[in-house]
């Protein structure tokens, strides 16, 4: 039944990104477990790579958190949400294993919140004697509906590793008592007692609570424990550590299937008994990952193969994905119900200069058009996002797959030749049913390859019959190559159109559209601005140019980041002035995230190259010396993995995911 909604152009049970990939996170203590990680890194991880490429051509990725994770995510105390972060994301994204669990005899680091809610920050503070202290290591954020305290940033090191103790033992005192008063509940309250670790396998076993086989637990005990060094041990409180601990040991067996759990009993300072150990525990991950990746990929693979379904769902995800930000139109949307409902056998065009959001119009009035008709059931609606999918760089392989799908729709019988597309496209628009209404949408005309967007006249049809329209959206003309040729993309769209195309012209914001999109867009996210930070992004809404909706877009998002606290301005932030600006500062943001060096020179790799395969990519920045030099200063791999891992790459792919777009080339 979904798949069927699917094709008639109903996305609600479509997310925003395309399955591709197995994606686990590793969850573990960090120093007591390097052996196991460095020999997943040398040992396993490539041949489950090698496994997933060559029997589902899918990608293998893992996250390993000891990478990467710069000071200034320590300094900001956002380690934790990161680790959480990534933990969502290889859930959401795997198409299999997301999480694998590594415990032994630690139970982990326990730091304090970085966040905590208002109301129960004022609980907090009624039941301690320590309220001014409390008030100097927390400060209050205005800027979400419900307010929060956060931690202040680390500005002296030494000076924290003292106030962080006796931050932490303020907590968790004034915590049970919160809760013996019945003021917050017992996971309130848990928030400031368990490890970083316990913290995602709490969250990994919700997230996998009803999806059987995407979880795995390894448990190591130890024989000879007492006698090892420091770092197999927990420093904090060790009755509390171990009794938590072992709260966590029996959550898991509790949880999981027996079949998910493996156990090691081993004598760590017995080198051969280490060896054996490591050795099998190595097989055990890789059969066991495997056998998961099998289990599910049985139930894609039947998916996999039908290529309508996949190319119809490639644009269901782009659609979702466009419509997240999007803000009403009402104008526009007027007027395309206008389009639709009139008698009109010609075509549509949304025009507008590139990034003013004509693809977010195109993708929102899908969910829009079936209740312009007084039988919503009745109405199907095709969309292409051309340029956007790895199958729509050109206008052949669309216009046949558009056919496939109204056969499909409609249970008509497919042509057996595409020898002539526009020929074939023609007819079976007329073999829609008359009872039914079939609404084509095709995106960014502008983005087919030079050849088809020459010559559009080849592939457009002149007519529609009454119960079809059409709706195209480009820009007027674009000039391509060294030698800049234009093309005009409208003025063939009038000449094919003679006489009554439907021209709807998608204008900039003007300066009160663009603070009420920025209104609703906080809104949504629950969030505000203080009247000293609506001062710093005024200016840039009243500027004489235009205002479109990717600029508005990068300037909302670096409010995400504002801390009401924070009162002095970002003197490159108050600089920006065009979108050009805007992405700069973004990428600047987004290399304090993941590492200036890194960021820069992938994005660098990125332009330079036009485009590259993950694989590509990652092998260029593990061959870039000063790439390696600034990641290794934060962690030394296995001697024998030598090269960047590739959940570095993943982070920064991820947080770009909505400005990069992925194509099909050469099979890639």
């Amino acid at each position: 039944m979904e798949d069927n909604s699917l094709y008639r152009g109903r996305f609600d049970h479509v997310g925003d990104r395309k399955f591709n990939s197995v994606r686990i996170f590793v969850s573990s203590t960090f120093t007591d477990t390097t052996n196991e990680r460095n020999g997943l890194i040398e040992r396993v991880y490539p041949r489950l790579r090698e496994y997933c490429a060559s029997k589902y051509d899918i990608q293998f990725q893992y996250s390993d958190m000891r990478w990467g994770i710069q000071s200034t995510a320590a300094n900001t105390h956002a380690t934790v949400d990161m680790c959480l972060q990534e933990l969502d994301i290889s859930y959401r994204l795997s198409m299999a294993t997301n999480c694998v669990i590594l415990l032994s005899h630690k139970y982990g680091s326990r730091f304090a919140p970085a966040c905590i809610s208002s109301r129960i920050f004022q609980h907090l503070l009624s039941n301690t004697e320590e309220k001014s202290f409390l008030n100097e290591m927390y400060q209050l954020d205005e800027n979400y509906s419900d307010q929060k305290y956060f931690l202040r940033p680390i500005d002296d090191n030494q000076q924290w590793n003292e106030s962080e103790k006796k931050l932490q033992a303020i907590l968790r005192k004034a915590s049970n008592q919160c809760y013996e008063q019945k003021l917050i509940s017992k996971d309130e309250r848990d928030e400031f007692h368990i490890s970083v670790t316990a913290q995602e396998i709490y969250r990994a076993l919700e997230h996998n609570k009803q999806k059987p086989q995407r979880i795995l637990c390894f448990f190591r005990e130890l024989i000879d424990i007492d006698g090892l060094e420091p770092m197999f041990h927990d420093n904090d409180d060790k009755a509390q550590s171990q009794q938590m601990l072992d709260d966590v040991k029996q959550l898991l067996r509790q949880s999981m299937d027996p079949s998910q759990i493996y156990t090691y009993k081993l004598r760590w300072s017995d080198g051969n008994d280490r060896k054996n150990y490591l050795s099998k525990f190595y097989d055990d991950f890789y059969h066991a990952v495997r056998s998961q990746i099998d289990y599910h990929m049985k139930i894609y693979e039947s998916k996999r193969e039908d290529l309508l379904f996949n190319q119809v769902l490639e644009h269901a995800i782009q659609c979702n994905l466009l419509t997240q930000r999007f803000f009403p139109r009402p104008d526009v949307f007027h007027q395309i119900k206008t389009y639709i409902t009139a008698s009109t056998k010609s075509a549509c065009v949304l025009f507008g200069h590139s990034g003013i959001g004509k693809s977010s119009i195109m993708a929102k009035v899908v969910n829009e058009i079936p209740n312009w008709y007084p039988k919503p059931n009745h109405v199907s609606v095709v969309v292409r996002f051309l340029g956007a999918t790895p199958s729509s760089s050109d206008i052949r392989r669309p216009l046949i797959s558009i056919i496939q799908q109204i056969c499909h729709i409609y249970h008509l019988s497919v042509p057996s030749s595409f020898e002539n597309v526009k020929e074939i496209f023609t007819s079976t628009l007329t073999r829609v049913p008359k009872e039914e209404n079939l609404v084509l949408l095709l995106d960014s005309l502008d983005q087919l390859q030079k050849v088809d967007v020459m010559h559009l006249s080849d592939w457009l049809p002149e007519s529609f019959p009454s119960n079809v329209k059409c709706i195209y959206s480009t820009i007027p003309d674009i000039e391509i190559g060294l030698e800049r040729t234009k093309i005009e993309i409208y003025l063939q769209l009038k000449a094919i159109y003679p006489d009554n195309l439907f021209e709807i012209e998608i204008k900039p914001f003007d300066e009160n559209t663009a603070e009420e999109v920025l209104r609703s867009w906080l809104q949504q996210d629950r969030r505000c601005l203080t009247p000293v930070q609506y001062e710093w992004i005024k200016p840039k809404l009243t500027r004489r140019h235009q205002i479109d909706p990717l600029f508005l877009s990068l300037l909302y998002d670096q409010t995400l980041t504002w801390h009401s606290y924070n009162q002095t301005p970002d003197a490159k932030f108050l600089s920006i002035e065009y979108t050009g600006d805007a992405i700069e500062y973004l990428y600047n943001q987004l290399g304090a995230k993941h590492g200036q060096i890194l960021f820069h020179r992938a994005i660098h790799y990125l332009q330079l190259s036009g485009g590259l395969s993950e694989v590509e990519i990652e092998d260029i920045l593990s061959l870039d010396d000063v790439i390696l030099q600034s990641v290794f200063a934060h962690y030394l791999p296995p001697l024998e993995s030598f090269r960047l891992p590739s959940n570095l790459w993943i982070r920064i792919r991820n947080d770009m995911h909505k400005y990069l777009v992925e194509k099909d080339i050469d099979g890639v």
